[in-house]
């Protein structure tokens, strides 16, 4: 597939830029690579002829200051420029980081974002957030840097490991629940083909029609002060569970179990109906997410819970949707009432 998409940022900057739907070629000038171990291992006949080359080994544990640091390091030692570009090719993980590192090097420099993962293609690659881990608390730190160019090349999935593709396909989910009932029923009609990877062209269309969404998303509200909220569904929860679990839970698989909790809380609050919470249940359990989960260290939990971004001196803010497809913002729910629903569905024990 051969298209291309642009993000609209004309507000008051023009911060625009165009996504593109096409093999990777890295012909970049004046560019220094931030590449993902496990692709540098897969695709390394792609960077063979690379001079400026850093390898990043991704976890959630690297994503730190630390590894910020050996970044900038490696720029300013190779003497990169103020106009020169990093070109940052991996999942969410190195996205975020090299984002945030070109965001900070010489008050800011241009970056390419070369997602190799669903998830990254979907998600963290759009629409300008970097950011990294402090403190046990996910992206704490960051900045909003939009790349100069994104360049999604779905051949990068055929080496990506079966848990990787399934962690990408809860932010897929996200998308029609969120912001479209036809696209949640395009993937509820389509799972076999899109969880088995056999129709190319599906796929294809899937990430495609995220990005739209996201982008327009993006356009509408560049830094988060009204509906691209709505893109935290399952993320309050869901960060929570991480930080629980020690990471051992990815991301997506923790959005998931998020957006399950997140709906049976709206659903205790008033603001979704019973409908509406089995849709979105059928839709995850139809993608074999597991959506049981047991909280392992309830101070940690909370912790989390209230240490998070998206948290308020008042409560804490959800993203929901009643109807499928029509999100919403709820804020100020109290932690009181978030852990005595999570108590009555047998999420945390009593």
């Amino acid at each position: 597939m051969n298209k291309k998409l642009m993000v609209d940022l004309k507000k008051t900057v023009d911060y625009s830029y165009f996504i593109y739907f096409r093999p990777f070629v890295p012909d970049y000038e004046n560019a220094y690579f931030l590449i993902d171990s496990n692709v540098y291992h897969f695709h390394k006949y792609r960077f063979n002829s690379l001079e400026n080359v850093f390898i990043f080994e991704s976890s959630e544990k690297n994503k730190n200051f630390d590894n910020v640091q050996k970044v900038l390091s490696w720029l300013r030692e190779n003497r990169c420029k103020r106009h020169d570009t990093l070109v940052v090719v991996g999942g969410g993980i190195v996205g975020d980081l090299g984002g945030f590192a070109a965001s900070i090097y010489m008050r800011g420099i241009n970056f390419v974002q070369v997602p190799t993962t669903l998830l990254s293609m979907v998600d963290s690659s759009v629409g300008g957030k970097t950011g990294i881990n402090f403190h046990d608390t996910k992206n704490l730190i960051g900045a909003f840097k939009q790349p100069i160019e994104v360049v999604i090349d779905t051949s990068f999935l055929d080496t990506l490991p079966e848990v990787e593709y399934q962690n990408g396909l809860a932010e897929v989910l996200k998308y029609g629940l969120m912001f479209d009932k036809q696209f949640a029923d395009f993937l509820n009609d389509n799972y076999d083909s899109i969880l088995n990877k056999t129709n190319d062209n599906v796929i294809a269309d899937m990430i495609y029609k995220c990005c739209k969404i996201k982008g327009e998303v993006v356009k509408e509200d560049e830094f988060e002060q009204g509906i691209r909220k709505f893109l935290n569904f399952g993320h309050t929860i869901g960060h929570a569970i991480e930080v629980d679990s020690d990471h051992k839970i990815k991301h997506g698989y923790a959005v998931a179990i998020g957006m399950y909790l997140e709906s049976l809380i709206g659903m205790e609050l008033g603001e979704l109906d019973e409908d509406t919470v089995y849709y979105v249940k059928k839709l995850l359990l139809r993608y074999n997410f597991d959506i049981d989960y047991k909280i392992k260290d309830s101070f940690r939990f909370l912790d989390a819970l209230t240490g998070d971004k998206k948290a308020e001196s008042y409560g804490i803010v959800l993203s929901l949707t009643n109807p499928i497809g029509a999100g919403k913002i709820i804020k100020g729910v109290s932690i009181d009432f978030v852990m005595k629903i999570l108590k009555k569905y047998g999420v945390l024990n009593g």
